[in-house]
């Protein structure tokens, strides 16, 4: 459904309808952002995991400096 189709629906809504679906249209926006932030959300053992695959990373030297990536960086789109 299209917005200009839904916002069609609502102005042809009786006036004293405007509250409810109001309501309904923030209850409906919370939920998308609520969606998006727990999506967002890993858990502790993810976050470990990921912590901890970096720190090896760092200690077998299969990371680039900053300064290094981003000379790789300029090189590349100069």
């Amino acid at each position: 459904m299209s917005y200009d189709s839904v916002l069609e629906q609502v102005k042809s809504l009786p006036e004293e309808c405007l509250d409810d679906v109001s309501r309904y249209m923030q209850f409906l926006v919370y939920q998308y952002v609520q969606n998006q932030i727990n999506s967002l959300i890993e858990s502790d053992e993810v976050f470990e995991a990921k912590m901890e695959k970096g720190l090896e990373d760092v200690k077998t030297s299969r990371v680039t400096p900053i300064n290094k990536a981003f000379e790789e960086i300029r090189n590349r789109f100069a």
